[in-house]
């Protein structure tokens, strides 16, 4: 009777045992399973950005490819330019000619806003002998206005510098425009805004 009764307890534990290593086989299938199902959506991710990321380099290679051959026409053209600006300094002066200097009074009064008053304009003096001038505008505007009623613009001499770097023969004649003097000071219960634009060659 005995052994009959351990019989039935080892039949039961053999039981056990192959139930937990059902248990233990199903649960190591399901979790190889999820780590193959991750590995393979990571791949298909990466694998999908990768191609995202081509595409948008091909655009990108397509663009500059597109624009390359008008930026080196561009380059060439301004190279020949530049050649031509000097060849005309020499040959041409036209720095020295009358109707330059009349071009450049029409273009300072078209680009003067309406608030704004020139009270002087003069070129730096020629150096003489060998000896160069150092430093200082090679022409200079000197002028004024009043803030007061509807004119609030202080920005207006910003404005007219503004202005002349963008008219001919200027800005051709000028390399850089400077505000020299911008100060504010009281004349008479009224605000007035001095200033100097200098311009350099």
């Amino acid at each position: 009777m005995e052994y009959q009764l351990n019989f039935l307890s080892s039949t039961a534990d053999e039981r056990v045992k192959r139930h937990l290593k059902r248990f233990s086989f199903l649960l190591y299938l399901i979790i190889f399973g999820a780590t193959i199902f991750i590995l393979v959506r990571t791949h298909e991710s990466q694998t999908y950005m990768a191609h995202v990321f081509e595409g948008l380099n091909a655009d990108i290679e397509g663009k500059i490819s597109s624009v390359e051959p008008r930026m080196l026409f561009l380059e060439r053209k301004i190279g020949v330019r530049n050649r031509l600006r000097k060849e005309s300094d020499i040959f041409l002066q036209h720095r020295n000619r009358p109707a330059v200097w009349r071009k450049m009074l029409v273009d300072i009064t078209n680009a003067l806003p309406p608030d704004l008053v020139i009270t002087k304009l003069y070129s730096k003096a020629a150096p003489k002998g060998k000896k160069k001038q150092q430093g200082g505008p090679d022409l200079t505007i000197e002028g004024y206005t009043y803030i007061e009623g509807g004119n609030r613009d202080i920005l207006s001499v910003d404005n007219f510098r503004g202005n002349l770097l963008f008219s001919l023969p200027l800005s051709t004649l000028y390399s850089d425009i400077k505000v020299e003097n911008n100060r504010i000071y009281k004349e008479e219960d009224r605000l007035k805004l001095v200033f100097s634009l200098g311009l350099y060659k």
